[in-house]
């Protein structure tokens, strides 16, 4: 969301999205960190914004708690006898990553005031962003600059809240790099949410294996099928138990519920000065009513732009919005759900990406026609190589994919792809077991995601996600790999590239063997 400008140009730029989106219509509430990799001397983050909203800094835990909510759970298989080592594979970074605060904050109520702002920063607007930079100032749009000087090569920016008229969407249209973008989005709605205009893509279940080490293959394969179809939304948990209950993790413990979660980091950060096992309590009195939350208004403590005002008033069949807060800066949750019956109220996290040197799109957040809940636990469909390439004897699920609308993720089963055919499927899925198997010993040892952070995790196979100050597994190295329904068709290029990257692993690991196996001379 927005763009990043840094002096000189091009020296720092995005690498990662974090996004949370709730929208009622008449409102909508934006939370936005970026991670930001380069050797700038500054860099300016600058957001396009109505001229009615309102900008704040929040705590940590609201997007941190989002992930501990909502990130993939992936267990092995369900068959006798087991293979390998048991346990959950958690596909997300449930630790927590000290932020970095803007050093200087500007509103601006036009391009011509933005450029001279960034002007006295020592900041260039690029050529290629200005004309994008036009395009929401003649819609209307106003701006809100964020100063950034010095610091390490890597930074993640402290969470920024906007809250105003803005239209439902994912914002990435100034979003760049020089590098691919991972983007995470979660939304708040009444019910399930699309994103994009394009069919959401679906994981070919039949790729989803458990390693005999206890990591899965659910990273790679889903990595893979977001850079072959940048811009294209993955969708992967969706659903109500998300925000209040949990989920079960079977015989592995829970997925703990974003409220209590939240209410606990907020406290251990000293964002919130209530107590949060009672904040919980006042949260979860409210949970199952059908009533909406009146509005929540922001304090705007960090900026206001333009006529920002607000009346925090309920009226008569609304809930106060004081239940869902914690004190201090912990008001996100109310933020969240102004508008929505709590009972009605649905989280859903999707991921995509957005290509290196090209601008990402606004992807709208439409209503899901036919909703199908789906959890964060995922079940592999099958064993990798080194347990037989299958669960049980029997070979992994057809290659292909549903064509049916409905949950997120992939499915145990569905209409096999015409252009696979179920062997291909089981030979795809046996070669990336096989592949990941063989190249583990070059891995982050985290179950072969390599695009998880180099920040020393453990990833001992496990962790429920409760713990408020982490757990071992910090990065992408806790991927998980069952779904529910199928929503969408992925493109056969993923299916390539997974066939190229294996047999070359199997390849090297059968070199490696022949020639220990060579004698002495």
């Amino acid at each position: 969301m927005g763009a990043v400008v840094s002096s000189p140009p091009g020296a720092s730029s995005t690498t990662e999205v974090r996004v949370a989106v709730s929208s009622t219509g008449t409102r909508t509430s934006r939370w936005v960190s970026l991670h930001v990799h380069g050797t700038a001397t500054a860099f300016a983050w600058v957001v396009p914004v109505k001229p009615s909203a309102f900008v704040d800094l929040t705590s940590d835990a609201w997007l941190e708690s989002l992930e501990d909510a909502t990130a993939p759970r992936v267990v092995p298989p369900e068959v006798s006898p087991p293979c390998g080592a048991a346990g959950v594979e958690v596909d997300g970074d449930l630790s927590h990553v000290v932020t970095t605060a803007p050093d200087s904050v500007a509103t601006a109520a036009d391009v011509a005031t933005l450029g001279d702002t960034l002007a006295g920063w020592g900041i260039t607007v690029t050529g290629d962003l200005a004309p994008l930079l036009d395009a929401a100032g003649a819609d209307g749009d106003s701006f809100v600059a964020f100063l950034y000087s010095g610091g390490p090569p890597d930074i993640v920016t402290r969470t920024v809240r906007i809250v105003d008229t803005s239209a439902a969407t994912i914002p990435l249209a100034l979003t760049s790099g020089s590098s691919t973008i991972a983007v995470t989005a979660y939304a708040f709605a009444t019910g399930g949410v699309t994103p994009g205009t394009s069919a959401p893509l679906t994981l070919d279940p039949s790729l989803l294996l458990w390693q005999t080490d206890g990591t899965s293959t659910y990273a790679p394969v889903r990595d893979t099928l977001l850079t072959t179809n940048p811009g294209a939304w993955l969708v992967e948990t969706a659903g109500h138990p998300e925000l209040f209950d949990g989920e079960t993790v079977p015989g592995s413990g829970s997925v703990p519920a974003l409220a209590p979660t939240y209410f606990s980091r907020a406290w251990t950060y000293g964002d919130a000065s209530g107590v949060p096992s009672e904040c919980s309590a006042a949260a979860a009195t409210i949970s199952t009513s059908l009533s909406p939350v009146g509005v929540a208004c922001p304090a705007g403590a960090l900026a206001k732009a333009g006529d920002a005002s607000c009346e925090e008033a309920p009226v008569a069949g609304q809930l106060a919005p004081e239940a869902l807060r914690c004190g201090g800066i912990a008001d996100d949750l109310a933020i969240a759900l102004s508008g929505m019956s709590p009972a009605g109220a649905w989280l859903t996290r999707a991921r995509s990406v957005v290509n290196a040197g090209a601008f990402g799109a606004d992807a709208a957040l439409a209503p899901d026609t036919d909703p199908s809940a789906a959890g964060p636990v995922v079940s592999c469909s099958g064993y990798g190589a080194a347990c037989g390439g299958s669960s049980g004897g029997a070979p992994p699920p057809p290659g292909g994919t549903s064509s049916s609308s409905g949950g997120a993720g992939a499915s145990g089963g569905g209409t096999p792809d015409p252009g696979s055919g179920s062997s291909a499927g089981s030979a795809v899925g046996n070669v990336v077991g096989a592949a990941l198997d063989a190249s583990s010993a070059t891995d982050d040892g985290c179950g072969g995601d390599s695009s998880s952070d180099d920040s020393g995790d453990s990833c001992s196979g496990g962790s429920d996600g409760s713990d408020v100050s982490g757990d071992d597994c910090s990065g992408d190295a806790s991927p998980d790999c069952t779904v529910s329904r199928p929503r969408g068709r992925h493109a056969p290029t993923s299916r390539i590239l997974l066939l190229v990257v294996a047999f070359a692993a199997v390849a090297r690991r059968r070199g490696r063997e022949r020639a220990v196996r060579l004698p002495a001379s």
